[in-house]
This record gives structure tokens, C-alpha cells and sequence, in this order.
């Protein structure tokens, strides 16, 4: 099936919906319409029921082609190279995780503690897109954020967005957040210092990575992969990164649906009490959180 022989705009997004409900995408209809934009410049359905009669040229007609044949092996949002998250068009790609709704279950909870706090200082831990504290930033106006960030292939993706969207207020570190804040010079001495720590960590245990969906393979393993059991990050978070927190100090992390129990059981290990969960959009556990509760 070919989209080039097509005449019109209206004609061209049917075939390329044929061609991924075919495939067998979760929303075909959603997905073709999307790679409206980048091909002939319509943005949303009422714009292609407004210019649905259009005649494209066969460069537009070709560009939206390849772009549906990509859609067969490659996320949507590397596609577009953007995707919205709490109101922010954030830069992705290939070599990011992709920011997805139920991670404003943590931004939510997070939101929640620390909008009584006049200037609060939050760590964003395995930051990504800076997803999570860029939201918390825009939600509190006086924050100051720090992104920590490992992956070479994801601090680009990080840094333009903080350009974007960080109001100065939301800054980048290179950093292993398996290793102890002390080797990272700029973190070396803020014993104490920070209000909060919030991470969206990999969760997935190694084992179950292969068993995946073919999409999220395309994501970064080390964004993925929580070790073993899934916990790696969340044991290195709590043992070694809450000695940056001031006393009562939030740790709120964000969960896969079956290790809550597992999670709470790590921070109340680390003297991390009070701990409360709360439920994504789908109505499953998404997101634990408590407080420092003394001195680890």
C-alpha cells in the first residue's frame, strides 16, 4: 500500500491509518493523525476537516509516507521529537525515556508537600527530560530544582528543555545517582541542604526487561533496567543521596504496579517514615512518598 497516488490530504491521513491499524498500533487513528503536522502543516482533526480536500505535493506526500512507515518501528514521540508533559512540549528522542501522564502522580504528591515551603530546594534524580522537576518548577514559583543525569544520549534532550522551560530557576549535574553524591563535586558539600528528593528511577527487574513491548525497547535500557529486583535505584537513593536532605525532608519516588511493598520496605530501612501512596490515572500505585524522619 502506497500513500503517493493519493490526491488529497483527507485520503492520505486513511491510508496511513490503514497502513498502522494493519500493523496492529494500539491507536492508528491517533498516531497518523499526529504526523499530520510535520508532512502538510495540519495540526489537529478540525484543522484536517478544514484543509481535508487539499491537493499536497508529492514531497509532502512522500515525507508522510516515510514518516508512517518509521511509525512501524519507532515511538511516535521520537518521531515528533516532542512530547507534552504537564503542559510543556519537551524534547525527546532517541536515548531518553518518554514522559508519560502517570508520572504526575509524583509531580502531584510532591506539589502537595512542599507548596507550604517559601524557596524549596529539590533533587530531580535519574532526570531525563527534567520532566518531573521542570513541572515542579513551573507549579512552584520560587523553587530552585537540581537534575541529576547520567546518560550522555539523555543530557542534551535535558539541557533543551531546561532552556525551554527551567525559568533559571532549574539547573543540570552529571552524575550516577548508584554512586554516593559525594563524587560529584558540585553536590560534595550540600549536606543538609535540599528540601526534597524526587526520582522517576529505572524499576523494571533485569529479568523482565526482554518481555517488554517492542516500543519500549526502543527506550534506553539504563533508564529501564532497576537491577535485579527492581531496586537498585531506590536502596542508593535512600542509603546514600537522603544525607543531602534537611531533616523531615520529602523523598517521593515514583513506582512500577507490583513492588509498593518491596519500595516501602527500602525507605523505612533508611529512616524514611510516614510513607503514603497514591494512584496514577489508571487507578494503579504509582507513586510512594514520605519523610526523613531522622538523621541517616
Amino acid at each position: 500500500m502506497t500513500i503517493l497516488n493519493v490526491p488529497t490530504i483527507q485520503q492520505a491521513y486513511i491510508q496511513g491509518k490503514t497502513i498502522l491499524s494493519k500493523a496492529g498500533l494500539e491507536s492508528p487513528a491517533f498516531d497518523a493523525l499526529c504526523l499530520l503536522e510535520p508532512a502538510f502543516g495540519v495540526h489537529d482533526r478540525r484543522e484536517l476537516t478544514l484543509r481535508g480536500t487539499e491537493t499536497p505535493g508529492a514531497e509532502q506526500l512522500a515525507l508522510y509516507e516515510n514518516l508512517i512507515r518509521r511509525r512501524l518501528r519507532e515511538p511516535l514521540q521520537y518521531i515528533l521529537g516532542h512530547w507534552e508533559f504537564d503542559g510543556m512540549a519537551l524534547c525527546v528522542g532517541d536515548g531518553v525515556l518518554i514522559p508519560r501522564e502517570d508520572t504526575l502522580a509524583l509531580v502531584e504528591a510532591a506539589q502537595s508537600v512542599l507548596r507550604g515551603i517559601s524557596r524549596p530546594r529539590i533533587l530531580d534524580l535519574c532526570a531525563g527530560t527534567g520532566a518531573v522537576g521542570l513541572a515542579l518548577a513551573r507549579r512552584l514559583p520560587h523553587a530552585d530544582v537540581t537534575c541529576v543525569e547520567l546518560s550522555d544520549k539523555a543530557l542534551p534532550y535535558l539541557e533543551q528543555n531546561l532552556a525551554a522551560f527551567g525559568q533559571g530557576r532549574v539547573h543540570s549535574v552529571t552524575g550516577n545517582v548508584l554512586l554516593s553524591p559525594d563524587q560529584i563535586p558540585v553536590l560534595a558539600h550540600q549536606t543538609a541542604a535540599f528540601d526534597a528528593i524526587v526520582s522517576n528511577p529505572p524499576y523494571i527487574p533485569s529479568r523482565d526487561i526482554d518481555a517488554l513491548q517492542w516500543e519500549v525497547h526502543c527506550e534506553p535500557r539504563m533508564a529501564l533496567d532497576g537491577g535485579s529486583d527492581g531496586l537498585d535505584f531506590y536502596r542508593s537513593i535512600c542509603s546514600r543521596w537522603t544525607a543531602l536532605l534537611k531533616p523531615g525532608g520529602l523523598v517521593a519516588f515514583e513506582i512500577g504496579y507490583d513492588i509498593r511493598q518491596e519500595t516501602e520496605n527500602v525507605m523505612m530501612k533508611y529512616s524514611i517514615g510516614h510513607i503514603r501512596v497514591i494512584k496514577d490515572v489508571s487507578g494503579v500505585d504509582r507513586c510512594i512518598f514520605g519523610t526523613l524522619t531522622a538523621s541517616t
